[in-house]
């Protein structure tokens, strides 16, 4: 096709120029086409307007200076969104979650050269179909540390406390079999508290406490958490104990960089994203395959709320309208 060299080069063009402002008249200007020519080619071309594939990919950038343990305020000034709201601004928007949680979940890799082949988001990883649940609440209780994020390599290697027998998970469960046998099993993971300044997070281990004799030998010591609301839980798929630890990074991998970004939720801060272990993740199921679940709080995107009442709206102007003839 006659526009895919000038697109290229276009693409070329962002990608030196990503620390700058960068925007879509000039890019006509050197293209030498009219602004809404050039528009309109690029979003046939790429699937995307040119504002939000400039912004986009300055966010992909970031993403990995990020990953490198840079602050997110020198990171937005990097990249020109001027102050650290306007970059989690932007970045909550295009993801569906704050940069903090990628932080803690992510290790991400240089971006790769585009081409128009691959300018649209790629799906890498695991391909994951949650189930979107209202929970029935319940408690979880167990302790916490601190751990920095430096410390760790990022929390793609956080799933890994729980495989690594130097690591300090098992004293922070030690008791809970004993107070909370009436449960059922399960136990649960948290990372939480992020401090943008030092890196440093909140790392919980906790058990389930289902059943009502048991919540009262929950100790003072202990922190608790309610889990309640709507969440969208991902199974990873059964494998064997070496694979584990793989397995759930490419989870968080899809979840974060796949389903997220392109559903009609998104993240909801005023909750917590937990990895939930039963007993799948003994591989007492599968023929000794492990499996456990990645649980993310969610709430519908403005825009698809939006779209939904107007629906809804729709659907019973018609309902009425059809009453009205009968």
């Amino acid at each position: 096709m006659e526009y895919e060299p000038m697109i290229q080069s276009v693409l070329d063009e962002i990608d030196r120029r990503i620390t700058e402002d960068i925007g879509a008249d000039e890019l006509a200007r050197a293209a030498n086409y009219s602004i809404y020519h050039f528009r309109r080619v690029f979003m046939d071309l790429t699937g995307t307007p040119v504002s939000s594939y400039v912004t986009r990919r300055k966010l992909e950038h970031a993403l990995y200076e990020l990953s490198q343990g840079k602050r997110i305020i020198d990171v937005a000034m990097d990249y020109g969104f001027e102050t650290h709201a306007g970059f989690t601004k932007a970045f909550k928007k295009h993801y569906g979650y704050p940069p903090s949680l990628y932080c803690l979940r992510m290790t991400a890799s240089p971006p790769e050269k585009v081409t128009l082949n691959s300018v649209k988001l790629k799906r890498g990883g695991i391909a994951l179909t949650p189930y979107i649940i209202e929970m029935t609440p319940f408690t979880v209780a167990g302790r916490t540390n601190r751990h920095k994020i430096s410390n760790v390599k990022r929390t793609a290697d956080i799933p890994a406390f729980d495989f690594d027998p130097g690591s300090d998970w098992e004293p922070l469960l030690s008791d809970t079999n004993r107070l909370f046998s009436k449960s059922k099993h399960c136990e649960v993971q948290m990372c939480y508290d992020v401090d943008e300044n030092t890196g440093e997070f909140l790392y919980f281990v906790g058990r389930g406490v289902t059943h009502p004799d048991d919540l009262k030998n929950i100790l003072p010591d202990m922190v608790r958490h309610e889990i309640t609301g709507l969440y969208a839980v991902f199974s990873t798929p059964p494998v064997l104990d070496d694979q584990l630890e793989q397995t759930i990074r490419a989870a968080w991998n899809n979840v974060l960089t796949e389903w997220l970004p392109n559903s009609e939720f998104e993240y909801d801060e005023t909750r917590k994203d937990y990895e939930y272990h039963d007993y799948r993740v003994h591989g007492w199921y599968f023929g000794g395959k492990k499996q456990m679940d990645i649980c993310i709080p969610i709430r519908l995107r403005e825009e698809a709320g939006r779209k939904a009442r107007e629906r809804d709206i729709e659907f019973w102007e018609d309902e009425m309208k059809l009453r009205g003839q009968r």
